[in-house]
């Protein structure tokens, strides 16, 4: 039943197209065709100009969605009978509605069987269009060289996420659009439809189509910096000046206090056992939280266990400060991820999670950290009711390892060759064994080289206690 509620989309829109060809519909939104009516089509326009306007983009989001080969001709058209403006207002809707239409379809009934088909290379080139989605999908949108319903289709097969495809769709085919509505007004005096992809068009569009490739260049040229960063890092660690001072002890002391006050072992159906809620309800209200802020603040930066509890303790206070109970995505807006939208001053300097994570933590090449670094989700490795401290850091981040790969649900779940693992093992692959994830984990189990790795489901839901427990 599943197979057959994926596919049948798929087979509906395959037929469709062979009856608009078949019917002959095809000849009658050929440019010869239009242009002999285009008397009587005005006239229906003043005739009815609001129904001709949905009129148009529905036929405009149904060629779309059905792949027909008409996008030239009716985009002329509807600068033709709209004018530039307006026509291209409409004509971007209805592609945007066909194409969003199309990759719906494509990707619920493609996207799993090449999933299955390609395994870990798929997941590769997912991982690396989900990080560089908007710089690809924009550049291919903008680039007249590619067919309109490929690039429909591709981020569909790569479960791209629906808001920025949208987004970048209507973005992307804006200035093209507004071209080709501007050269419809003179409909008349086009007699074949390769006279309007000019050699100097095609150059102009493709080099603004590099612009935006240009913030995906910048994340492979900074990539190529990260062992710089790394040493860069370990000389932080080492350099007295960067130290957390006596007065972070206190720190420490009171984070502590708060952790043992208010995490605690919970239970939840998605990953099958415990894990630790963190009461954020009761840590709001406790005043030790804003004195052990100010404390953090003021400091100048430290080693590996200071950066972990910094992000700990700053992921919790981004809840209790925004007073969210349900997700820490929620945090977060269209275009920005939580880890990025909010910012802490440490020492005079902002500080993100995510620059946290990635441009302090990560560098410093121990993997481990991935396990005691904490999202205040379900699924997210447990918060340790502890302080990190540096004298112990290394004990502490073994158990953090052994306590999530211990956890079925959410850690490392073995059932014969079934093996699933975190899906932060598929996020931060290259942390682990520059990718040889199975080669990393043989440290902990014993795994068939054979054996394929499959991933849990990830709960985003909020490490809150379940309304049982309260």
């Amino acid at each position: 039943m599943k197979v057959i509620k994926c596919w049948l989309p798929l087979v509906i829109i395959i037929g469709m197209i062979a009856s608009a060809w078949a019917s002959g519909l095809m000849e009658l939104v050929s440019l010869d065709a239009i242009k002999q009516q285009r008397g009587e089509l005005l006239s229906l326009v003043e005739a009815h100009p609001v129904l001709s306007v949905l009129a148009f983009v529905a036929i405009y989001a149904g060629a779309v969605a059905l792949s027909l080969p008409v996008a030239t001709v009716l985009t002329l058209l509807g600068g033709f009978l709209f004018g530039s403006l307006l026509g291209t207002v409409a004509i971007v809707t209805g592609a945007t509605l066909g194409a969003t239409i199309l990759f719906l379809i494509a990707r619920s009934a493609l996207g799993e069987t090449l999933r299955d088909k390609c395994g870990s290379l798929y997941d590769k080139v997912a991982a690396n269009m989900e990080e560089n989605a908007i710089s690809y999908m924009l550049f291919m949108r903008l680039v007249p060289l590619f067919p309109f319903f490929l690039v429909n289709i591709v981020p569909a097969l790569f479960n791209v996420r629906l808001i920025p495809y949208v987004l970048t769709t209507m973005i992307g085919i804006i200035p093209g659009t507004f071209v080709y509505a501007n050269v419809g007004r003179e409909l008349g005096t086009i007699d074949s439809l390769g006279d309007l992809a000019s050699p100097q068009t095609l150059m102009a569009f493709t080099l603004l189509g590099l612009f935006a490739l240009i913030p995906m260049i910048y994340k492979k040229i900074k990539g190529r910096r990260k062992s710089v960063a790394m040493v860069v890092a370990a000389l932080m660690v080492m350099s007295p000046n960067v130290m957390a001072s006596d007065n972070y002890d206190r720190f420490s002391t009171l984070y502590d206090g708060l952790l043992q006050s208010y995490v605690s072992p919970n239970s939840s159906a998605f990953v099958n056992k415990q894990y630790m809620a963190v009461d954020y309800d009761g840590w709001a209200e406790d005043k030790r939280h804003g004195e052990a802020l100010k404390i953090l603040q003021a400091e100048n930066g430290g080693d590996m266990a200071f950066w972990i509890n910094a992000y700990n303790f700053l992921t919790i206070d981004l809840i209790v400060r925004e007073n969210e109970r349900e997700t820490i995505k929620n945090l977060g807006s269209m275009f920005t991820s939580p880890w990025k939208k909010h910012s802490w001053k440490i020492g005079g300097k902002s500080y993100t999670l995510n620059y946290i994570e990635h441009e302090i933590l990560r560098p410093m090449g121990d993997a481990r950290i991935h396990f005691a670094i904490n999202c205040a989700s379900i699924s997210c490795p447990d918060l340790r009711g502890e302080a990190y401290r540096s004298e112990i850091l290394d004990k502490q981040l073994e158990e953090q390892v052994l306590l999530t790969l211990g956890n079925e649900g959410k850690g490392l779940s073995l059932n014969g060759n079934n093996i699933k693992i975190s899906k932060i093992f598929k996020w931060f692959e290259a942390d682990f064994n520059g990718g040889d994830v199975k080669g990393w984990l043989q440290s902990y189990i014993s795994l068939n080289k054979q054996v394929k790795l499959q991933y849990l489901n990830y709960d985003w839901s909020l490490n809150k206690p379940s309304e049982v427990e309260k």
